[in-house]
């Protein structure tokens, strides 16, 4: 409850900068935002239509294991496919928005519990050579294991609270980067509901090279529960 509290405070203290608006955009290869959406934060939208929830991402990795589907920018680029300058706790509170309940963050203390939380699914967007491409973002992770996608959706798992010992300041742990993961973090916003070993040795995930645009490449995601479905038609639009 006070996390819950503590981001949604977050959210409607707008913060932030105001999101970049559609006409303030290049529209070389980039995907605009609708009208229709309601900036919740920086690189972040909600659309109310379909209630999910639209981030803003870049591709900074194609190839290697993977921890991160995606990190904060600046963070942990070697080891994630997406990285975003969204606020983490922004992101966590547009979750709620789209109805999406958290659960926990892995524990593996006094015995190994998987993350929990409301199943999410996960569609990415983006344009090449003026051409709008979808996919389910499991289609970008590889299974190493199975030889096949990822086959798990992610959990809204919903990261965790601590207090600085030294200045007793609230901290939200998703804000040193681990925002969604395939390995498991305690700090995670969204998690896999199994175990998944960060260690390098034992790494089961990596980036499905075949399916990740080059890099650079914008990308937005659409998440939102997992009974939302992606659409499998493209479109014109996001």
């Amino acid at each position: 409850m006070v996390l819950l509290l503590y981001c949604v405070s977050v959210l409607l203290t707008g913060d932030e900068p105001p999101a970049v608006g559609p006409r303030q955009r290049p529209a070389a290869n980039t995907l605009e935002p609708s009208p229709q959406w309601k900036p919740v934060g920086r690189s972040l939208w909600f659309d109310p239509g379909k209630k999910q929830l639209v981030v803003r991402a870049k591709v900074v990795l194609r190839e290697g294991p993977l921890e991160h589907l995606v990190c904060l920018k600046g963070t942990k680029e070697h080891e994630a496919i997406l990285a975003t300058d969204a606020r983490p706790r922004q992101i966590h509170a547009g979750l709620l928005l789209t109805g999406a309940e958290p659960g926990h963050p892995v524990r593996f203390e006094p015995k190994f519990e998987p993350p929990a939380g409301t199943p999410i699914a996960i569609e990415l967007l983006w344009m090449t050579d003026g051409k709008l491409h979808r996919s389910d973002a499991r289609n970008w992770v590889k299974d190493e294991k199975a030889k096949k996608p990822l086959a798990e959706n992610w959990v809204f798992a919903g990261s965790e609270l601590f207090t600085d010992p030294v200045t007793k300041k609230m901290i939200y742990a998703a804000d040193e980067g681990d925002l969604i993961t395939v390995a498991n973090f305690g700090s995670a916003i969204l998690d896999l509901p199994l175990a998944s070993s960060a260690s390098d040795a034992d790494r089961v995930f990596s980036a499905d090279t075949a399916h990740v645009p080059p890099l650079g490449t914008e990308v937005l995601l659409r998440l939102g529960p997992s009974t939302q479905r992606p659409e499998k038609k493209p479109s014109t639009t996001p």
